[in-house]
């Protein structure tokens, strides 16, 4: 590092847990974007790691972050999130909702008062969806010169995903998601121990079936009625190359989404109210 008006080369690192703070105080100016990944430590089924999640998000956020060198740092991840629809099933941890939401605020926050004005909350597992968009639409009106955004992993990829997944029910633990876990990390897979889940609609109990019959309704479902195994899809179909391609998708179009996020202006910290003239009685 050399100071402060000149940019870095290469940063040591983009994470910052893993940077001291003088590094942190050189490489900020150069990093106007903090990405906060997201996951979760929940079942996956016979043969896929309870941090998987966790895993996808910290391998996305980082390979973006790469790309994007050295205008991206990335915070720890959150490595627990809103699995109540999994606790059926041995160790799976889960936060309330309202814990996970206060959690991401407090640490948006944090970066806030060190000068970012720039987040992107990058979630590896579905169900902190809803918590998120409350945490954001909280950070907005809390911090209303925060740019902030969020995505998941898969749902940025959905087009892909249409077209690689062979399976009629898919999500938990498919092959879509296990054939990134086998790009992310190998060791997040145990190939002999993979087992089809629900695949199809006869495998679904009533209430199941209703759950995925009407787009744009939720009927949310617990995992152990969905499936015996706790997982949705044909893990049996997964491959690093099908991983391969919906990462390195993922990455492509998160990345080129924070380069314009980046070109973005400062907002200003209250909006401007317009007066108007009072009318003459």
């Amino acid at each position: 590092m050399t100071g402060k008006d000149t940019m870095p080369i290469a940063p040591r690192s983009h994470r910052l847990a893993d940077l001291t703070w003088p590094e942190i105080d050189d490489l900020r100016p150069h990093a106007p974007v903090a990405i906060v990944p997201l996951g979760a430590t929940e079942q996956h089924g016979h043969g896929l790691a309870q941090r998987t999640d966790t895993t996808r998000a910290e391998v996305v956020a980082d390979l973006v972050a790469q790309h994007l060198s050295p205008k991206v740092v990335v915070t720890p991840v959150i490595p627990v999130g809103v699995s109540e629809h999994h606790m059926a099933f041995p160790g799976t941890l889960t936060l309330s909702p309202i814990t996970l939401q206060q959690v991401i605020v407090e640490l948006v926050t944090s970066l806030h008062r060190h000068g970012w004005r720039k987040v992107y909350v990058l979630t590896g597992h579905g169900g902190n969806n809803a918590t998120v968009e409350v945490a954001v639409t909280r950070l907005r009106t809390d911090l209303p010169d925060l740019h902030i955004a969020w995505s998941g992993i898969t749902p940025v990829v959905s087009d892909l995903v249409s077209k690689l997944s062979e399976s009629r029910i898919g999500g938990h633990s498919s092959e879509i998601e296990t054939s990134q876990a086998m790009f992310a990390d190998p060791d997040l897979v145990l190939p002999e121990r993979l087992t089809p889940g629900s695949s199809t609609f006869d495998d679904l109990d009533q209430a199941g079936k209703l759950s995925r019959s009407r787009p744009g309704i939720h009927f949310p479902q617990s995992y152990h009625d969905l499936s015996k195994t706790g997982t949705l899809g044909d893990a049996t179909k997964s491959s690093v190359e099908i991983g391969a391609r919906l990462v390195e998708a993922t990455v492509e179009r998160i990345s080129g989404f924070l380069q314009e996020f980046l070109d973005l202006p400062e907002r200003q910290s209250a909006p401007t109210l317009t007066s108007f003239p009072q009318e003459t009685p």
